[in-house]
């Protein structure tokens, strides 16, 4: 074949081929890579519409044994007691009735900033003084409202302890702070900020669990409560550099607080100390309306040992947007915020995890350029639908399982985008090899073949490989006689006719038409595709072309009806070996054929004249039959071919495994016996092979058991002489 050969491409042209797809397919994973990085607005704004998603199909389990309760001013409580804001009297016998529960702490989300309207000329009033009276009894902590403008210095009479680098530097700032009347926030036993920090979409999903005013950390009004609740003082916020522990070492970086500690409870937050809620929702279970206390109609047991948030509910008042719901009370959030830390159910993004979800882009959009290179379209894309359900399977066990908020998308965009890109540049790549294998392997095997290499090429290795074949030698007996009687521009039309159909049979079977030698031929099986039994479809194709030169025997008689004498009958030797060979493109870039070398080809072509020798239409070797043990074989001979150190048993081909009856079996074993005794030189040969030739099985070894009967005659006046 002229021109260059499928395999002939070079290294270099190779590589840079593979250099285009892997630039095309990465240069969009490097963007999402980039955007998962820095995450800038739009891509957290993207990225809290998934982690939001995550929490409405799959919410916290509402535990009502987690014990967090929230009074609520209610819009009944406001129909019964009266509108708001209530007298503080009322207010301190609402908290003279839940310390008589014997609650482990009380968070008051009310801002007592100003002395009650009903005071004297001098400012006090007697619901101040009930109430600070209520705060000394109880385990009271109040709340303060943090502002960037004016204010006070804050105080929030809980000691909280940074280590490692200033968590000053990245709690959220404020300048001071609105907060309690002095008489009323002694009584108190801690004062926390009720500052909510919502996202730009104004939805809150975190709360902050420190924040720093007027110099100092002041805890938030849920995490005060919470250390109060265990009888603990101080708060330990833990940042970057402040210890050996994996996670909080920074390396000299700054990288923002890692942990709060509140009492027992150790937490880890975000870079600003805050903590992301996973919320249940509301629940009847959790909230006790106020006027129920009020009236002494609520269960004690549901408030003893528990944290109870007194907090307004109505409609109008502090109401605020949730992952779960656009309308939620405030005091429910600061609730399911406790919640979330006693049962250790908060969602945490590590700092590490947008380097994470880069490197995520990264690996999928290797894995889909590789795959776009190497697989079929379906391939590729079955390969990076398999890493798309990893990424997100791998975020939804994450969620699930540890709380960890790992984001999908741009993994999922970055890997989808190489494998779109590096697929348009492979399949123009593809196009060129389909031509280019049509080309050179459209005379050597079927049509259909030639297009499954086309549709596959990754299938093909052209420039050599070791495979184990099948070959098949074959050539016609009786052609150079008839071939003197014919006009010589004739005779190629003859031989023609006789390899048309011998050539069909091959390709229909899968096999590969290697060269026609005269008027013989080559052909192998197994390649250039891999076939899954080429032994028997060689041997099916041996007994086929048999049959077919009894057809154009027929067929040429009839053609002649007047001739003075019957043309000569042509025949067909085959011989067939099983074994290793290297197969590949032979030749130079210019000109080459696609062949088959080695061993196991010299085997085959040295069995085909053993027909003649013996007169048997098709040998095959033993490795043949140790591949297909079920066809009707019959053994031949041991011989020691040319080029061989260890003798080759030789056998017959009878038929296929419908030919091995009962009668078969009996005559095979009979058969197989007296080749034995005769290639032993005993006696009892010639009586046992005139046996096997009376046989009607045994009229196409007649010539064989001429020569075994001849040679072990032979051999038995050498042993008797």
């Amino acid at each position: 074949m002229d021109g260059p050969s499928p395999g002939s491409e070079g290294p270099s042209r190779r590589r840079e081929k593979a250099r285009w797809v892997a630039l095309l397919g990465l240069a969009p994973a490097l963007v999402c890579a980039a955007i998962a990085l820095y995450e800038p607005f739009a891509a957290r704004a993207v990225r809290d519409v998934v982690f939001d998603s995550y929490q409405r199909l799959v919410p916290r389990v509402y535990d009502p044994a987690i014990p967090v309760r929230v009074i609520a001013i209610d819009n009944e409580s406001l129909a019964r007691i009266g509108q708001w804001p209530w007298p503080r009297a009322k207010i301190a016998e609402l908290l003279d009735k839940l310390t008589a529960a014997s609650p482990a702490t009380i968070a008051v989300d009310i801002l007592f900033s100003e002395p009650e309207r009903s005071g004297d000329a001098n400012g006090l009033a007697a619901g101040d003084d009930e109430l600070r009276a209520a705060l000394a009894r109880g385990r009271v902590v109040l709340g303060s409202v943090l502002v960037k403008e004016g204010g006070s210095p804050p105080e929030s009479k809980i000691g909280v302890a940074s280590m490692g680098d200033d968590a000053r530097l990245f709690a959220p700032r404020f300048l001071g702070a609105l907060q309690p009347l002095d008489r009323i926030r002694e009584a108190a036993k801690g004062v926390g900020a009720m500052n909510v920090e919502p996202d730009r979409d104004l939805v809150v999903r975190e709360i902050p669990t420190v924040f720093a005013a007027g110099g100092i950390l002041v805890p938030s009004l849920d995490v005060a409560a919470l250390l109060v609740a265990q009888d603990a003082s101080t708060i330990v916020v833990r940042s970057s550099n402040g210890s050996t522990t994996v996670g909080d070492v920074s390396f000299g970086a700054k990288s923002g607080i890692t942990h709060v500690a509140i009492g027992a409870v150790r937490t880890a937050t975000g870079r600003d100390g805050a903590v992301r809620i996973h919320f249940a929702g509301s629940q009847p279970g959790r909230t006790i309306p106020a006027w129920q206390v009020l009236a002494g109609g609520f269960e004690r047991a549901s408030v003893e040992n528990a944290i109870v948030i007194i907090g307004i509910t109505a409609a109008g008042f502090d109401i605020r947007a949730t992952p779960l719901s656009p309308v939620v009370p405030g005091v429910e959030i600061r609730a399911e915020m406790v919640e979330s830390l006693l049962a250790g159910r908060h969602l945490v993004r590590p700092d590490y995890m947008p380097a994470f979800e880069a490197l995520m882009v990264l690996v999928g959009s290797l894995f889909a350029v590789a795959a776009a290179s190497r697989l079929s379209p379906a391939g590729a894309a079955a390969v990076t639908v398999a890493l798309v359900l990893l990424f997100i399977g791998t975020s939804a066990v994450a969620f699930l399982r540890l709380q960890l908020l790992l984001n999908p998308v741009w993994p999922t965009l970055g890997t989808i985008s190489a494998l779109g890109l590096s697929t348009l540049a492979v399949l123009r790549q593809s196009e060129a090899e389909r031509r280019q294998v049509r080309e050179a392997f459209s005379r050597y095997v079927s049509p259909s073949i030639v297009e499954r290499l086309a549709d596959d090429p990754s299938g093909l290795v052209l420039g050599g490989e070791n495979r184990i074949l099948t070959v098949l030698f074959s050539d016609i007996r009786g052609f150079t006689s008839r071939s003197e009687t014919l006009p010589a521009e004739e005779v190629l039309g003859f031989l023609n006719q006789v390899h048309a159909p011998m050539t069909e049979l091959v390709l229909e079977s899968g096999g590969t038409l290697d060269k026609f030698i005269g008027d013989g031929m080559m052909a192998f099986w197994n390649a250039p595709l891999d076939h899954p039994d080429h032994a028997r479809a060689a041997l099916r194709t041996a007994l086929r072309m048999q049959s077919t030169v009894d057809e154009i025997n027929r067929r040429l008689a009839s053609d002649a009806p007047g001739a003075t004498a019957a043309p000569e009958p042509l025949g067909l030797g085959i011989g067939l070996h099983t074994g290793p060979a290297c197969v590949g493109n032979i030749g130079s870039v210019r000109r080459f054929d696609y062949s088959a070398i080695g061993d196991t080809v010299n085997t085959a072509a040295r069995l085909e004249p053993m027909c003649k020798t013996y007169g048997i239409p098709i040998i095959v070797s033993s490795d043949v039959v140790a591949a297909v043990p079920d066809f009707a074989f019959l053994l031949v001979d041991i011989v020691t071919l040319k080029g061989k150190s260890h003798a080759t048993r030789l056998y017959a081909l009878h038929g296929d495994e419908t030919a091995v009856t009962a009668d078969f079996t009996a005559f095979r074993d009979a058969h197989d016996r007296a080749v034995e005794i005769a290639l032993a030189g005993r006696p009892d040969a010639r009586a046992a092979l005139r046996a096997c030739a009376e046989n009607a099985l045994g009229s196409r070894c007649r010539s064989l058991y001429g020569i075994l009967e001849g040679r072990n005659a032979g051999a038995v006046e050498l042993s008797a002489g």
